[in-house]
């Protein structure tokens, strides 16, 4: 049996947007039992789960290539840093199941679907948009040269297809919830909410950075581009 996320059950998402350095990122995971799961795109049929140590190193390439990155990457090569960091977590690798590709009858022996039992932590990319006539800083819209940090999201509620029928469930009930408030209490701990100052006015968007990511990510080229300081 598998889910439909928040989407899914037109409930909409938890969410929460912060920037670490990388050992701070690897460092928010200490003591907690956590696995890294790829659940949107297929996976090669021995699959089982991913590595931490390819999320940890990948977090470090994103935040030193892209984050503060000085050379300008192009589409190709922003994706390459960018796709390591769209991931899913859960609490326990037994509530994540396996289905065959099947194409014209034959079961791929290539490829497998991932389908979770229950919801899943989701980590990806978030993006700064800075509406020029509006005077307004968002992290509500994807912006790919205003990529900035991480977005951790879980869902408020999702839908089981049990025999026919849809039912919508309370996500907040499930363990991998306790997980998803777990790492936001992580990192609220090395961080406080982010200000970022221009010439002209002091906006206060949705995320948090820890102080020692703030002694760096001014090197941002996007918050360059537009005479941006976090403070």
């Amino acid at each position: 049996m598998g889910y439909f996320g928040g989407l899914g059950a037109g409930k909409g998402w938890n969410k929460f947007n912060f920037i670490l350095t990388s050992k701070e990122f690897e460092s928010i995971f200490k003591d907690l039992k956590f696995y890294f799961i790829i659940t949107n795109t297929r996976v090669a049929i021995d699959y089982k789960k991913t590595e931490d140590s390819y999320i940890f190193d990948g977090y470090r390439d994103f935040f030193n290539e892209i984050l503060i990155g000085k050379k300008k990457l192009d589409q190709k090569e922003h994706w390459f840093y960018e796709s390591k960091m769209r991931i899913s977590i859960t609490d326990d690798i037994e509530k994540i199941n396996f289905e065959n590709i099947i194409n014209k009858e034959e079961v791929s022996k290539e490829f497998k679907l991932v389908r979770p039992t229950e919801p899943v932590i989701n980590i990806s990319p978030f993006y700064l948009y800075f509406f020029k006539d509006k005077e307004s800083l968002s992290v509500a819209f994807m912006n790919t040269e205003g990529t900035i940090g991480l977005e951790l999201t879980y869902p408020k509620f999702v839908s089981f297809l049990i025999d026919g029928d849809n039912s919508i469930i309370d996500a907040h009930a499930f363990n991998n919830y306790n997980l998803f408030n777990d790492l936001i209490k992580n990192i609220k701990a090395l961080s406080d909410k982010a200000k970022v100052q221009n010439q002209t006015k002091l906006y206060r968007p949705n995320f948090w950075i820890s102080p020692e990511a703030k002694k760096v990510i001014n090197e941002n080229r996007y918050l360059k581009s537009n005479s941006f300081i976090i403070i």
